[in-house]
Order: structure tokens, then C-alpha cells, then sequence
């Protein structure tokens, strides 16, 4: 984060988060708490709960939670310091720091040469099409069914073999050696600079403006090289913020209602062959936020198309998770567990059937849970556990009778959760929407009680840390660290912000998260804030307690650590052996029960 941390601490003691969410929408006084329906969610009933004493916010069927600076951050998509000036300026807080030169973004001027080197150059390997020696890419072209009107449109073009020439071009127009370097198109062979696409055809790569920033560069040649080059990490070209075609799609999306996110630039041209330029590709990189947010200004429904194979059906869980999160509305192309791609599809099958493709959409729902039950990753109880969890709020919020069953029953055959016990895990959600969903869980879960009462005594001590910096000094004085990982790393982040403050803050906790940003930010803050909108913890946090917690911790761990131990101790051996051990394991436990 570009500023100081103290100016974001003054400002959230300052802060009122109930003005600040009702400046976006009304809220409900219930006890000493208030109630929201959800923006973040198809929220009906309010499942928004705000506490004003921990300056928090919690969505008990999304999950979502933070504090007034969150809230801000994802109901207007902005950045980081923008939405904290948004919550001073409701709040009526005055800082000059807020209005310091270095937040005031200035005119770009080092982006003016590089993109001048980019346009001349794209000319240049046009018009190197229509050369003898671009002949060579002009038929690869024709080959893949691309036109001369597609050519122009994408500005496709040809690379010369010599690569000496395209530097020396350059230098004609009055680029400077370095500028051509900083837009990652020279490398040096032996001793002399080259374009380093020579020989190929070139795929333009645009910015929402529709300015080239980079190249995808295929051979023609059959010898041991890469197939494609891609321009690397350059001042103007991330991968990361960069959808392929956005700067057409951006145009055409309201008038076709939706958008298509395909896997790569050849699926874009095979839906513009048949009159769909709402598509964008992800051009080899995972779904971020900064995709989100591209995705987020087109404002209609996004449909996720992406390749068949196992790593492109593990990108369209991942990314239908992201998009469900963020509360975009979309649906998943059905493949049918069929391999080829929509560019496949055209060419092989034709129109008709690629069209037949594209309207084949299904649910997120099913779309996950024909990928679990196909594919069963199902291996620990913990992804057990996190599958239910996730499902949770859309079985809350599935109506259909005969729909319900047939999620639960999937849910069922993929976790090993008897199907009343998942329905009972919805309804007693539905009754208490601000218990834990980890409590309701676990309950319900078959197997692992031994961890489950670990948990639980965990859980507590956590939450005492997050209160209570006497159960801080203590967690550091006598535990070796919990057995749960997300609830080690929150440990590590609360005894970090106790060495640095006098009192334990859950808003500014939650905000030194959101600054350093680590993988699991999201997961860490929904786990604090499922926490302190908790009602079953003890208020008074004595010495017996920690004390008493720390006993149940050691003895819950060491039971497991001896299950496992036993489970080890039966792989390879004869079924009749496996009895013998077993039968002794548990005359042993009975023997410590009747001590």
C-alpha cells in the first residue's frame, strides 16, 4: 500500500460503519446490532449483520465481511485509498494527508513512446503480409478460416525473417533502441539486435482503448522451438490486467446482452465468425480481480467458457467461485466432458453446431457438481468440509423442491454426508444465520469428532486472542501454535498487531490483512469476522479459562496424533492383521476410559 498505515488507523477510529452503509442503503436496528440486505448476493431476507462496537460487517449466507473500508472497496469496485477517502468523506473526516500529492495519479507520459514504437510496428507487420515472404503467413491464415476482414479487424500481421530489418525500420521512424527494448520486442543474437517475433505471425494484444501493448507470436516453421512467444512483463503489458479483445467486446456486450470469457484468442475469432464480438480470452492466466473488475463495467450477464481438459475445467471452478464471491451474474458453457475447443467446434463442425455449443449454459451448481462427483477430489475431511460450507447459502437459497434434492443428493454421494444430515446443516443455518457455519458443520460432519473438539477449543482460544491481549501473551507464553491452518496464520497476524498496539482492534486487524494481502486474505477475514458475530463465547477470559482450553488442546491433539498413527500402522497388512491391531487399539482406549 502506497501510504502511511497511521493515516488509515486515524481514519477507522473516526469511522461510524452504520452511517457508512447507510449512506448505500437502508439498515435495521436489531438488538445492538443492525441488519442489511446483502448487496454482495441475491439477498431476499437481510443476512447483513453490522456490529458499531467492532466497526465490522458480516453476511451470514455469502460470507462476505470487513470493515466500512471493505464494504466501500467492493460496493463501488475501488481501490484501496479511494474507498477510504469515500468513508472519510461520509463520515465527515477532514486529514490533509488524504489530499497529498502522491495520492493524485498523473498523466502517463512514459506509456507515449512505448505505444508509438507498438502502432508503427503493427503497421509494419501488416504490410509484411502482403509480401512475398508474409505470403507463408497469409496462407496459415487462410488455413485457420481467417479472412482478410478478420486480418484487419484483429491487425494480424507477419514478422520478416530477418529480424535486423524490424529494428532498423524502427530506428527509421525515430524510435529509440530503448524504447524498443522496453516494449520487449528486441533481444540480441550474436552481438546484433533482432525482433524477437521474426519468422511468425503476430497477434496483437490491446488495452481497453484498443492500443497494442503486446504480441503473441505462432512459428511456421517445423523445428524444435517454442510453438508461441509472448511478449514479456513490460511497462505496458501485465498478463494479469489484460483481456483479450475487451477494447470490441466492451462495445458490443449491451447490444448482445452478455459477455463470453473463452480460453484463448482463436476461440474469440471463432465466435466472431459467426457474428458474436461480446468475447473476451484470458490469454493463459487465471481469472483476477483485475479481470473482475473489467468484467464488472460491462454490466451483463458473463458466460465462462473455458477449455475442456482438466486444467481448463479446474479454471472454471476456480473462476466460477471468484465471480459467485463477487457477486457477478453468470453461467458455465456445458461441455459435456467433450475436449475441443470453440475454434475446433467451427472449423470441424461448423456453424450451426459451435451456436448449438455457446447456448448449451448451465448453473454454477451443477456445473461444480458434476465436477466433484466426476473428478472426486474429495480426498481430506477439511475439503469435505469446505464443499458444504460453500454450498450452503445456494441450498439456502434454492426454492425448487425437486432441484434442493438433487443438489443434496450429489452433495451426498461427493462427501460421504448422509443426506439428512446436509439438509439438517441448511435448516439449521436458515434457523440461526449468525452461527458458525464451521460449528453447524462440524456437528453433521462423520467422520473426525476427535477434530472437531479440537477445533472448538481452538476456536475459543481465537477468539479470545482477537479480544484480549492477555490470551495474546499467553498463545505466545504456552501453545506451540494451533493444529487448524487458517487459524495459525490469523494467530501469527494477531500477535504481529499486538506487539504494535496497546489493544486489540478487529477493524484495523482486518485492514493490515487487506494491506499486505495474502493468498488467503478473503478466507482469514470471513473467519475473524464469523468470529466476533458469534454469541457463545465467554465474555470473561481468565487464567482457568485459557488454562482450561490449552489441557483440551493438548489432549485432543495427542488422540488424533495416535489415530494416525494407528491408521499408518494398518496400511499393507492383511485384513486379519489389521483386526488384531485394531481390536487391541481399542482395548487400549477403553482401558485409558476406565482410568
Amino acid at each position: 500500500m502506497a501510504f502511511d498505515p497511521s493515516l488509515r488507523e486515524d481514519i477507522l477510529k473516526q469511522v461510524d460503519i452504520v452511517k457508512v452503509i447507510s449512506y448505500y442503503q437502508p439498515v435495521t436496528k436489531k438488538g445492538r446490532e443492525y441488519v442489511a440486505i446483502c448487496p454482495f448476493h441475491d439477498d431476499s431476507n437481510p443476512s447483513l449483520h453490522i456490529s458499531p462496537e467492532k466497526q465490522i460487517f458480516k453476511c451470514f449466507v455469502c460470507g462476505t465481511g470487513g470493515n466500512a473500508i471493505n464494504y466501500v472497496e467492493r460496493r463501488e469496485n475501488l481501490p484501496y485509498f479511494e474507498a477510504l477517502k469515500k468513508v472519510a468523506d461520509i463520515c465527515g473526516i477532514h486529514d490533509p494527508r488524504l489530499e497529498a500529492k502522491q495520492f493524485v495519479k498523473p498523466v502517463d507520459q512514459k506509456k507515449v513512446p512505448l505505444l508509438a514504437v507498438l502502432k508503427d510496428l503493427t503497421t509494419y507487420y501488416s504490410y509484411a503480409l502482403a509480401t512475398d515472404e508474409g505470403k507463408a503467413g497469409l496462407d496459415y491464415f487462410n488455413s485457420r478460416q481467417i479472412d482478410s476482414a478478420m486480418q484487419a479487424k484483429y491487425k494480424l500481421g507477419y514478422a520478416f525473417d530477418d529480424g535486423k530489418n524490424t529494428i532498423a525500420f524502427l530506428q527509421s521512424k525515430g524510435h529509440s533502441l530503448k524504447s524498443i527494448e522496453d516494449v520487449g520486442i528486441a533481444m540480441v543474437i550474436g552481438g546484433k539486435y533482432v525482433d524477437k517475433n521474426a519468422g511468425r505471425v503476430v497477434f496483437p494484444i490491446c488495452d481497453t482503448e484498443g492500443n497494442v501493448i503486446a504480441y503473441s507470436a505462432r512459428t511456421l516453421k517445423k523445428k524444435d522451438e517454442a510453438k508461441y512467444v509472448n511478449t514479456q512483463e513490460t511497462y505496458l503489458f501485465h498478463k494479469s490486467n489484460v483481456l483479450y479483445n475487451y477494447h470490441i467486446a466492451k462495445t458490443k456486450a449491451h447490444l448482445e446482452g452478455y459477455i463470453y470469457v473463452l480460453e484463448g484468442f482463436m476461440d474469440v475469432f471463432a465466435l466472431s465468425r459467426i457474428g458474436i464480438d461480446s468475447a473476451v480470452a484470458l490469454m493463459g492466466t487465471a481469472l483476477t480481480q483485475e479481470h473482475i473488475a473489467l468484467l464488472r463495467k460491462l454490466g451483463v450477464p458473463i458466460r465462462l467458457c473455458l477449455d475442456g481438459d482438466k486444467p481448463g475445467q479446474d479454471a472454471t471452478l476456480k473462476a466460477a467461485k471468484l465471480l459467485a464471491k463477487e457477486g457477478l451474474e453468470f453461467s458455465i458453457v456445458d461441455n459435456q466432458n467433450r475436449s475441443d475447443d470453440p475454434d475446433e467446434i467451427f472449423i470441424n463442425q461448423g456453424p450451426n453446431a459451435l451456436r448449438s455449443y455457446l447456448n448449451n449454459t448451465i448453473s454454477r451448481v451443477d456445473f461444480a457438481l458434476n465436477y466433484y462427483t466426476n473428478t472426486n477430489p474429495m480426498q481430506t475431511n477439511e475439503q469435505k468440509n469446505a464443499l458444504i460450507k460453500e454450498f450452503i447459502p445456494i441450498l439456502i437459497n434454492t426454492t425448487n423442491a425437486l432441484e434442493f434434492d438433487s443438489y443434496v443428493r450429489k452433495l451426498s454421494n461427493v462427501t460421504g454426508f448422509e443426506m439428512e444430515s446436509i439438509k439438517k446443516v441448511v435448516k439449521e443455518t436458515r434457523i440461526n444465520p449468525t452461527k458458525s457455519r464451521d460449528e453447524i458443520v462440524s456437528r453433521y460432519n462423520p467422520e473426525n469428532k476427535l477434530l472437531r473438539r479440537l477445533l472448538f477449543a481452538e476456536r475459543e482460544m481465537l477468539y479470545q486472542m482477537l479480544n484480549n491481549k492477555e490470551a495474546v501473551d499467553f498463545y505466545e507464553k504456552e501453545l506451540s501454535g494451533f493444529y487448524d491452518e487458517t487459524f495459525r496464520t490469523i494467530a501469527n497476524y494477531i500477535v504481529d498487531y499486538a506487539s504494535r498496539h496497546e489493544e486489540m482492534n478487529v477493524s484495523d486487524l482486518i485492514a493490515t490483512l487487506e494491506e499486505e494481502s495474502p493468498d488467503n486474505k478473503d478466507k482469514l477475514i470471513q473467519t475473524m469476522t464469523d468470529l466476533q458475530f458469534e454469541k457463545n463465547h465467554p465474555n470473561n477470559c481468565s487464567k482457568e479459562l485459557l488454562d482450561g482450553l490449552m489441557k483440551n488442546m493438548e489432549e485432543e491433539r495427542e488422540k488424533i496424533f495416535e489415530e494416525d498413527r494407528m491408521k499408518n500402522s494398518l496400511q499393507g497388512k492383511s485384513p486379519l492383521e489389521q483386526a488384531r491391531l485394531l481390536a487391541e487399539y481399542n482395548k487400549r482406549k477403553l482401558n485409558k476410559l476406565k482410568k
